[in-house]
């Protein structure tokens, strides 16, 4: 049987808020849903398993956004463009 949801208001600061925003955003969800989902695992003392993956993959996207950040901007029209050129290059003995 489950129990009716209860409405709880919690007050974090803009930079913790803001935090909360942008993991959420990244995982397709509303900050409430992510803040309730945190907050169950915290109280059961067990992570799931969808959310461990959630952390491993929010985890590798920083990784990739650190290398990333010294990159040159990459034109990928130009790109997508020379595709076919280069494709026939391959190709052709």
């Amino acid at each position: 049987m489950r129990m009716a949801a209860k409405p709880l208001t919690v007050r974090l600061d803009s930079t913790d808020y803001e935090r909360l925003e942008e993991t959420a955003d990244q995982l397709g969800m509303r900050p409430g849903t992510l803040a309730r989902v945190l907050l169950r695992a915290s109280l059961t003392g067990a992570r799931t398993a969808s959310l461990g993956n959630r952390a491993r993959a929010l985890s590798a996207l920083a990784r990739l956004r650190d290398m990333a950040s010294g990159l040159p901007p990459v034109d990928a029209a130009a790109i997508a463009a020379g595709a076919p050129r280069e494709l026939d290059a391959r190709t052709t003995p």
